[in-house]
């Protein structure tokens, strides 16, 4: 796994803001929505591909997870479009 890129410290408060506008940047399609005491979970997809945003507050880190073995290439794909800056 791979982590995505942050110019600033991610947390809790955070998250939703800057997710939007990765999820925007990168043109993903925001699906679902999940929250919990530590971590957000975002169901999004991507050209046939399912992917979780996730954010976890403990480890400090956010990172696309795809949801299959044929949604891998997009996840890192995606991550690495984001990592590079070509999307912002």
């Amino acid at each position: 796994m791979k982590t995505l890129t942050t110019d600033i410290i991610l947390t809790m408060e955070n998250f939703p803001a800057w997710a939007e506008a990765l999820v925007r940047e990168l043109e993903l399609e925001l699906v679902e929505r999940e929250e919990g005491a530590d971590y957000h979970q975002w169901l999004v997809a991507f050209e046939g591909s399912r992917l979780l945003l996730c954010f976890q507050h403990y480890a400090d880190a956010a990172w696309l997870q795809p949801l299959g073995e044929q949604d891998r290439d997009a996840s890192d794909w995606l991550t690495a479009q984001w990592n590079r800056g070509l999307s912002r």
